[in-house]
Protein backbone atom coordinates (compact mmCIF):
# COMPACT_ATOMS: atom_id res chain seq x y z
CA UNK A 1 0.00 0.00 0.00
CA UNK A 2 1.24 3.19 -1.08
CA UNK A 3 -0.44 6.84 -0.38
CA UNK A 4 -0.51 9.08 -2.46
CA UNK A 5 1.22 12.57 -2.30
CA UNK A 6 -1.90 14.21 -2.88
CA UNK A 7 -3.33 13.58 0.61
CA UNK A 8 -0.92 15.17 2.27
CA UNK A 9 -2.09 18.15 0.79
CA UNK A 10 -6.05 18.59 0.90
CA UNK A 11 -6.15 22.19 0.04
CA UNK A 12 -4.57 20.93 -3.61
CA UNK A 13 -6.89 17.72 -3.29
CA UNK A 14 -10.21 19.50 -2.44
CA UNK A 15 -9.39 21.81 -5.77
CA UNK A 16 -8.92 18.65 -8.46
CA UNK A 17 -11.50 16.40 -6.72
CA UNK A 18 -14.55 18.91 -6.14
CA UNK A 19 -17.36 17.90 -4.29
CA UNK A 20 -21.30 18.95 -5.64
CA UNK A 21 -21.57 21.67 -4.26
CA UNK A 22 -18.43 22.93 -6.13
CA UNK A 23 -18.50 21.33 -9.73
CA UNK A 24 -19.23 24.39 -11.53
CA UNK A 25 -15.61 24.72 -11.41
CA UNK A 26 -15.03 21.37 -13.37
CA UNK A 27 -14.81 22.56 -17.21
CA UNK A 28 -15.09 18.71 -18.23
CA UNK A 29 -19.03 18.39 -18.35
CA UNK A 30 -18.74 14.40 -18.40
CA UNK A 31 -16.31 14.45 -15.13
CA UNK A 32 -19.09 17.56 -13.62
CA UNK A 33 -22.26 14.95 -14.34
CA UNK A 34 -20.31 12.33 -13.17
CA UNK A 35 -19.14 14.09 -9.43
CA UNK A 36 -23.18 14.86 -8.95
CA UNK A 37 -24.44 11.36 -9.46
CA UNK A 38 -21.84 10.05 -7.74
CA UNK A 39 -23.01 12.03 -4.49
CA UNK A 40 -26.78 10.84 -5.85
CA UNK A 41 -25.83 7.22 -5.31
CA UNK A 42 -23.54 6.74 -2.48
CA UNK A 43 -26.30 9.37 -0.62
CA UNK A 44 -29.32 6.77 -1.93
CA UNK A 45 -27.07 3.89 -0.28
CA UNK A 46 -26.76 5.54 2.58
CA UNK A 47 -30.39 6.17 3.18
CA UNK A 48 -31.54 2.79 2.04
CA UNK A 49 -29.54 1.50 4.76
CA UNK A 50 -32.04 2.75 7.08
CA UNK A 51 -28.88 2.80 10.16
CA UNK A 52 -25.21 3.92 11.01
CA UNK A 53 -22.84 4.30 8.10
CA UNK A 54 -18.86 4.01 8.12
CA UNK A 55 -17.35 5.30 4.96
CA UNK A 56 -13.52 4.12 4.46
CA UNK A 57 -11.20 6.34 2.83
CA UNK A 58 -13.17 9.24 3.39
CA UNK A 59 -10.86 11.78 2.89
CA UNK A 60 -11.18 15.47 3.10
CA UNK A 61 -14.82 14.40 3.74
CA UNK A 62 -16.17 15.16 0.35
CA UNK A 63 -19.30 12.42 0.32
CA UNK A 64 -19.31 12.30 4.16
CA UNK A 65 -20.07 15.63 5.32
CA UNK A 66 -23.49 15.81 2.79
CA UNK A 67 -24.59 12.46 3.90
CA UNK A 68 -24.41 13.35 7.46
CA UNK A 69 -26.57 16.70 6.25
CA UNK A 70 -28.94 14.87 5.30
CA UNK A 71 -29.49 13.89 8.70
CA UNK A 72 -27.85 9.94 8.44
CA UNK A 73 -25.34 8.80 10.70
CA UNK A 74 -21.76 8.30 9.51
CA UNK A 75 -18.61 7.52 10.69
CA UNK A 76 -15.49 8.75 8.11
CA UNK A 77 -12.53 7.03 8.40
CA UNK A 78 -9.03 7.06 6.74
CA UNK A 79 -5.28 6.72 7.14
CA UNK A 80 -4.24 10.02 6.33
CA UNK A 81 -4.08 12.65 9.31
CA UNK A 82 -3.76 15.95 7.09
CA UNK A 83 -7.31 14.98 5.08
CA UNK A 84 -8.70 13.76 8.34
CA UNK A 85 -8.25 17.01 10.08
CA UNK A 86 -9.35 18.82 6.96
CA UNK A 87 -12.82 16.62 7.18
CA UNK A 88 -13.13 17.83 10.78
CA UNK A 89 -12.78 21.69 9.82
CA UNK A 90 -15.01 20.88 7.10
CA UNK A 91 -17.80 19.32 8.85
CA UNK A 92 -17.26 21.98 11.76
CA UNK A 93 -18.21 24.80 9.50
CA UNK A 94 -21.13 23.00 7.73
CA UNK A 95 -22.49 22.62 11.52
CA UNK A 96 -22.71 18.79 11.40
CA UNK A 97 -21.43 16.24 13.79
CA UNK A 98 -18.99 13.51 12.02
CA UNK A 99 -16.73 11.76 13.98
CA UNK A 100 -13.46 10.99 11.57
CA UNK A 101 -11.33 8.25 12.54
CA UNK A 102 -8.03 7.15 11.21
CA UNK A 103 -7.79 3.66 10.30
CA UNK A 104 -6.13 1.32 8.11
CA UNK A 105 -8.88 -0.46 5.85
CA UNK A 106 -6.77 -3.14 4.95
CA UNK A 107 -7.01 -4.07 9.16
CA UNK A 108 -9.35 -2.21 11.44
CA UNK A 109 -11.32 -2.54 14.65
CA UNK A 110 -13.95 0.66 15.42
CA UNK A 111 -16.86 0.73 17.85
CA UNK A 112 -20.09 -0.93 16.93
CA UNK A 113 -21.50 -2.65 13.46
CA UNK A 114 -23.17 -0.55 10.34
CA UNK A 115 -25.76 -0.88 8.07
CA UNK A 116 -23.77 0.37 5.18
CA UNK A 117 -20.14 0.63 4.52
CA UNK A 118 -18.69 2.76 1.59
CA UNK A 119 -15.42 2.81 -0.16
CA UNK A 120 -15.89 5.46 -3.08
CA UNK A 121 -13.86 6.89 -5.72
CA UNK A 122 -11.17 4.31 -6.45
CA UNK A 123 -9.69 3.93 -2.47
CA UNK A 124 -9.56 0.37 -3.03
CA UNK A 125 -7.01 0.47 -5.13
CA UNK A 126 -4.54 1.70 -3.19
CA UNK A 127 -4.17 -1.92 -1.55
CA UNK A 128 -2.10 -3.99 -3.47
CA UNK A 129 -2.38 -7.95 -4.16
CA UNK A 130 -4.76 -10.47 -3.28
CA UNK A 131 -4.10 -10.93 0.11
CA UNK A 132 -4.18 -7.16 1.36
CA UNK A 133 -7.84 -6.72 -0.63
CA UNK A 134 -9.09 -10.30 1.38
CA UNK A 135 -8.25 -8.69 4.30
CA UNK A 136 -10.31 -5.36 3.71
CA UNK A 137 -13.30 -7.33 2.87
CA UNK A 138 -12.92 -9.72 6.37
CA UNK A 139 -12.89 -6.45 8.16
CA UNK A 140 -15.71 -4.91 6.56
CA UNK A 141 -17.78 -8.02 7.00
CA UNK A 142 -16.56 -8.21 10.50
CA UNK A 143 -17.87 -4.49 11.10
CA UNK A 144 -21.88 -5.08 9.07
CA UNK A 145 -24.86 -5.76 10.64
CA UNK A 146 -26.47 -9.08 9.21
CA UNK A 147 -28.11 -7.72 6.97
CA UNK A 148 -25.95 -4.82 5.75
CA UNK A 149 -24.04 -3.98 2.43
CA UNK A 150 -20.59 -2.94 0.97
CA UNK A 151 -20.65 -0.51 -1.55
CA UNK A 152 -18.13 0.71 -3.46
CA UNK A 153 -17.17 1.69 -6.90
CA UNK A 154 -13.64 1.42 -8.61
CA UNK A 155 -12.16 1.98 -12.17
CA UNK A 156 -12.24 -0.98 -15.05
CA UNK A 157 -8.75 0.12 -16.44
CA UNK A 158 -9.01 -0.36 -20.63
CA UNK A 159 -6.81 -2.45 -21.92
CA UNK A 160 -5.60 0.33 -24.12
CA UNK A 161 -4.99 2.72 -21.74
CA UNK A 162 -2.33 0.50 -19.83
CA UNK A 163 -1.05 -0.45 -22.96
CA UNK A 164 0.10 2.85 -23.36
CA UNK A 165 4.05 3.87 -23.70
CA UNK A 166 5.35 4.52 -20.01
CA UNK A 167 6.99 8.08 -21.37
CA UNK A 168 4.62 9.74 -23.54
CA UNK A 169 2.80 12.26 -21.83
CA UNK A 170 -1.36 12.24 -22.08
CA UNK A 171 -3.68 14.89 -21.39
CA UNK A 172 -5.21 13.93 -17.49
CA UNK A 173 -6.99 17.21 -16.13
CA UNK A 174 -7.51 20.91 -16.53
CA UNK A 175 -8.95 23.01 -14.00
CA UNK A 176 -8.17 26.96 -14.33
CA UNK A 177 -5.30 27.97 -15.40
CA UNK A 178 -3.73 24.56 -14.26
CA UNK A 179 -3.38 21.44 -16.73
CA UNK A 180 -2.13 18.21 -15.48
CA UNK A 181 -0.35 15.66 -18.24
CA UNK A 182 0.36 11.72 -16.80
CA UNK A 183 2.55 9.22 -17.93
CA UNK A 184 1.75 5.88 -16.74
CA UNK A 185 3.48 2.37 -17.09
CA UNK A 186 1.79 -0.59 -16.24
CA UNK A 187 3.14 -3.44 -14.18
CA UNK A 188 1.34 -6.69 -15.74
CA UNK A 189 2.81 -9.05 -12.67
CA UNK A 190 1.87 -7.28 -9.81
CA UNK A 191 -1.17 -5.86 -11.97
CA UNK A 192 -0.37 -1.95 -10.51
CA UNK A 193 -0.26 1.19 -12.69
CA UNK A 194 3.01 3.74 -11.61
CA UNK A 195 1.60 6.59 -12.94
CA UNK A 196 3.11 10.68 -12.70
CA UNK A 197 0.90 14.00 -12.63
CA UNK A 198 2.78 17.07 -14.19
CA UNK A 199 1.26 20.30 -12.89
CA UNK A 200 1.69 23.13 -15.68
CA UNK A 201 0.19 26.57 -15.78
CA UNK A 202 1.19 30.13 -17.54
CA UNK A 203 4.66 30.63 -17.07
CA UNK A 204 5.76 27.44 -14.91
CA UNK A 205 5.81 24.35 -16.87
CA UNK A 206 6.22 21.17 -14.55
CA UNK A 207 6.15 23.42 -11.54
CA UNK A 208 4.32 20.34 -9.57
CA UNK A 209 4.96 16.41 -10.34
CA UNK A 210 3.57 14.24 -7.75
CA UNK A 211 4.41 10.22 -8.27
CA UNK A 212 1.20 7.55 -6.99
CA UNK A 213 0.37 3.95 -7.88
CA UNK A 214 -3.25 2.11 -8.47
CA UNK A 215 -3.98 -1.12 -8.06
CA UNK A 216 -5.68 -3.02 -11.19
CA UNK A 217 -8.81 -5.42 -10.02
CA UNK A 218 -9.93 -6.87 -13.52
CA UNK A 219 -14.05 -7.64 -13.47
CA UNK A 220 -13.57 -11.67 -12.60
CA UNK A 221 -10.86 -11.32 -10.39
CA UNK A 222 -12.91 -8.90 -8.24
CA UNK A 223 -15.78 -11.57 -7.93
CA UNK A 224 -13.16 -14.21 -6.89
CA UNK A 225 -12.04 -11.75 -4.37
CA UNK A 226 -15.12 -10.61 -2.84
CA UNK A 227 -16.20 -14.71 -2.59
CA UNK A 228 -13.03 -15.45 -0.66
CA UNK A 229 -13.83 -13.13 1.47
CA UNK A 230 -17.30 -14.08 2.18
CA UNK A 231 -19.43 -11.56 0.28
CA UNK A 232 -21.53 -11.65 -2.85
CA UNK A 233 -22.47 -9.05 -5.39
CA UNK A 234 -26.07 -7.88 -5.43
CA UNK A 235 -25.56 -5.46 -8.41
CA UNK A 236 -22.73 -4.23 -10.46
CA UNK A 237 -23.45 -1.20 -12.38
CA UNK A 238 -21.07 0.55 -15.23
CA UNK A 239 -21.91 4.21 -13.68
CA UNK A 240 -23.11 5.74 -10.92
CA UNK A 241 -26.48 6.15 -12.87
CA UNK A 242 -26.80 2.58 -12.16
CA UNK A 243 -26.40 1.58 -16.18
CA UNK A 244 -25.58 -2.30 -16.90
CA UNK A 245 -22.39 -3.14 -16.11
CA UNK A 246 -20.51 -4.29 -19.62
CA UNK A 247 -17.43 -4.45 -21.86
CA UNK A 248 -17.22 -0.67 -22.17
CA UNK A 249 -18.18 0.35 -19.19
CA UNK A 250 -15.65 2.15 -17.60
CA UNK A 251 -16.50 1.95 -13.82
CA UNK A 252 -17.26 -0.95 -11.47
CA UNK A 253 -19.48 0.51 -9.32
CA UNK A 254 -20.64 -2.61 -6.52
CA UNK A 255 -23.50 -3.31 -3.72
CA UNK A 256 -22.27 -6.63 -1.94
CA UNK A 257 -23.85 -8.59 0.81
CA UNK A 258 -22.06 -11.06 2.87
CA UNK A 259 -23.27 -14.81 3.21
CA UNK A 260 -25.00 -15.72 6.03
CA UNK A 261 -22.93 -18.66 7.76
Amino acid sequence: MQECPLYNDPELYDLLFPDARDSASIPDEARRQRVLASERFYLEAARQGGGRVLELGCGSGRLTIPIAQAGIEIIGADLSKPMLDTARAKALRAGVRVEFLEADMRNFELPGNYSTILIPGNSLLHLFGCEDIIRCFRSIRQHLVPDGRLVFDISKWDLALLARSPVQRYPAMTLGDITIEETSAYDAAQQIRHIVWYFSKPGAADYRVIEYTLGVIFPQELLLLLDAAGFRVDARYGEFTREPFQSCSPRQVCICSAFQQ
